[in-house]
């Protein structure tokens, strides 16, 4: 169960904008977001359209039904969907609902983490606006930056035992409960799960390294794996959670494929399919456990970053997400930016806005779920 909680000022500052295009830019941490968008949506009394993944719509045929009826449409990940790109154009252009993209493009399940935005968000946006401007040079276009943060309404001591308990009767003999605090049975046990996937990888960790690097090299390791696999060359200086995203979006393209003309092409595009799902696995799990940094619960020991981890691992553990709560989803609104105030730099340098417009909207997100997480870190501490 989660509430939703958005301050006056900031319901205040989407309000000031009705009747203007605007594309809204949320975090997407967990899940639940789309659920909260919609919740919004009635908040202002106006409906929003959607674009998510195909999958959300191939998961739960229901669920797809629901959301197709309530302005959702779908985009093959990591393809050229052209299709899905002309209505994300068209939308924008008609301007008679609003649009909301996640522009993180995947989970990570982690509240307080924000992965790099994808520049094809705005790209398209520009678009969109090429062609507004054409007929009205001085028209709007806002992106507006969402932040979501979830916090847990009660003491949750509890459900952490419970859960560190789960975790330790799959990893330990009986009788055996390592650590006495909560952090250090949290450590013990993602030191035991690392330590596992070390041996199944055959990497060895240095004799000098910390949990933090032994981490960062497992993560290193397997997604390095996945990339020669799928035959990608990633560049130098490009995230690592940017690149188990393009990972995901390569493998996307695999499943989504189409199959060959006799049967035994039919054979070996359902042989790559295959392979391609069992690297699913192993980029869930980058995501659900190695994608965990050592200082995560570490520098901000509240009970949100603790669950964020058991969950994760829970994940691994048990291939099942455990719902925890009550919770409450506070909503933070940043400032827009309006692309028209943009748009005679992006004539003379495409690229280089795009690429700016996207970091300052990034940036933004993160700066307030910072502050949302500053000013609830006192709530409910935990261990």
């Amino acid at each position: 169960m989660v509430d939703v909680d958005i301050r006056d000022q900031d319901l205040k500052k989407l309000q000031s904008l009705k009747g203007a295009r605007c594309l809204l830019l949320p975090s997407h941490s967990g899940g639940f977001e789309p659920y909260i968008l919609i919740y919004l949506s009635k908040l202002l009394r106006e409906d929003f359209h959607y674009l998510a993944a195909m999958e959300v719509f191939e998961k739960n045929v229901l669920v797809g039904w629901i959301l197709q009826r309530m302005g959702a449409y779908s985009i093959i990940r990591g393809t050229a969907d052209r299709p899905s790109f002309m209505m994300t154009k068209r939308l924008l252009i008609e301007g008679q609902r609003w649009l909301v993209i996640f522009p993180e493009g995947q989970t990570v399940w982690q509240n307080d983490t924000v992965i790099p935005f994808q520049e094809g968000v705005i790209q398209l946006a520009f678009k969109a606006y090429e062609e507004i401007a054409r007929a009205h040079p001085q028209e709007s276009l806002h992106c507006i930056p969402i932040s979501i943060k979830y916090v847990y309404l009660e003491n949750m001591d509890r459900e952490i035992d419970e859960s560190l308990a789960r975790l330790e009767s799959q990893l330990f003999p009986p009788g055996i409960r390592p650590g006495k605090t909560c952090l250090q049975r949290l450590r013990d046990i993602s030191e035991a799960v690392l330590a596992a996937n070390e041996k199944k990888h055959g990497v060895q960790p240095g004799a000098a390294d910390g949990l933090g690097e032994r981490i960062q090299r497992m993560k290193e390791h397997i997604v390095r794996m996945i990339e020669r696999q799928l035959e990608i060359n990633p560049r130098s200086d490009q995230p690592l959670l940017d690149r188990i995203r393009t990972c995901f979006n390569s493998v996307d393209r695999i499943l989504e494929g189409t199959t060959g003309s006799c049967a035994y092409e039919q054979k070996l595009f359902a042989e790559r399919q295959q392979a391609a799902r069992d690297l699913y696995h192993d980029l869930w799990r980058v995501l659900q456990f190695v994608a965990i940094y050592d200082d995560y619960v570490r520098e901000m020991t509240t009970v949100e970053r603790f669950m964020d981890v058991l969950c994760l691992l829970e994940m691994e553990l048990f291939n099942q997400r455990r719902m925890w709560g009550p919770r409450k989803a506070f909503v933070k609104v940043g400032e827009p930016l309006d692309l028209l105030d943009y748009f005679p730099k992006y004539k003379t340098g495409k690229h280089s806005v795009i690429q700016n417009i996207t970091l300052d909207l990034e940036s933004s997100v993160r700066a307030m779920l910072e502050q949302l997480a500053a000013e609830h870190s006192n709530q409910h501490k935990t261990c």
